[in-house]
């Protein structure tokens, strides 16, 4: 690509989805001017060491005069940013973020910016890993990654044209929702399979059986099943607050579903407890099938 998207792109938190937008910007689109910003000096050195030259401490000075801004902090931390931030962005830039959560961002940071003059399509890469950090990213984290975008405030066709050429010269997919609909397909798909995942690890000690025998019986399916709680929980409880509302729905589902497995058993029904994993088996393939067209 001749010409970037965005002729010069600030991300604000140097985080292992931060960094790894920042080294896929380094790798794919190098006459872009790429600038990362966090709060402290320690991780911008490393930042220096991996090629990224333009870093700052300063937030006001890395947004001034970037065509492109993308939070990647804490969820909780984006409408602080954007209001300290907010005179040295132009008129003419987008600010865009990395959340697994959209109503809520645009509900608070989307709206704060709208209501001053600024433009803000929310984009949320579905990809991660349970490691952290600078230190851990990877351009290839990003590699076949479907982005969703949104964008309820009504940013010009043409604006998020772009957003979604940048994302797609790091080799993601883009694809457009509603903040709404995003937040209950994710809760299904990414924020309930980490709670499933966290209630495996919970529920694998207490009881009877001693930690030796679990220690030595644990094989690929424990360390598979619950791989991802590992993550930071600081930023998981953050995305169960803001996405409460659908998740909650989803729990609730996923407890009549026990319930009946439950009953299943308690009446010695083996075709009914077949048929139950067989459905899960199917549902599996069928959400997944996408990734063989």
């Amino acid at each position: 690509m001749s010409e970037p998207p965005f002729r010069t792109v600030s991300i604000f938190g140097p985080g292992l989805l931060g960094g790894s937008i920042a080294l896929a910007i380094r790798d794919n689109l190098p006459t872009c001017e790429l600038r990362l910003w966090a709060r402290r000096e320690q991780p911008l050195q490393l930042a220096n060491s991996l090629g990224i030259t333009h870093t700052y401490t300063d937030a006001r000075a890395a947004a001034d005069g970037a065509d492109l801004i993308i939070f990647a902090t804490p969820i909780g931390a984006f409408e602080e940013l954007a209001r300290l931030i907010l005179p040295a962005i132009s008129k003419q830039a987008l600010v865009t973020d990395v959340g697994s959560v959209k109503a809520y961002v645009h509900r608070t940071t989307g709206e704060l910016l709208t209501d001053r003059g600024r433009m803000f399509i929310g984009s949320h890469p579905m990809a991660g890993a349970e490691t952290q950090g600078l230190e851990h990213a990877t351009p290839s984290l990003l590699q076949g990654a479907t982005v969703a975008l949104t964008n309820p405030h009504g940013v010009a066709p043409e604006m998020e044209q772009r957003l979604s050429d940048f994302w797609q010269a790091l080799g993601c997919r883009t694809y457009s929702m509603q903040p709404g609909h995003h937040d209950r397909a994710v809760a299904r798909i990414s924020h309930m399979p980490h709670i499933m995942a966290a209630l495996s690890a919970r529920n694998a000690l207490p009881g009877d059986v001693p930690l030796p025998d679990l220690q030595r019986l644990a094989a690929s399916g424990f360390r598979d099943t619950t791989r991802v709680c590992s993550g930071a929980a600081g930023m998981w409880a953050d995305i169960l607050w803001e996405n409460d509302v659908a998740v909650r729905q989803v729990l609730t589902n996923c407890v009549n579903d026990l319930h009946r497995l439950i009953f299943l058993l308690e009446d010695q029904d083996r075709a009914g407890v077949l048929r139950w994993l067989t459905g899960a088996k199917e549902t599996r393939e069928t959400i997944l099938n996408h990734e063989q067209n």
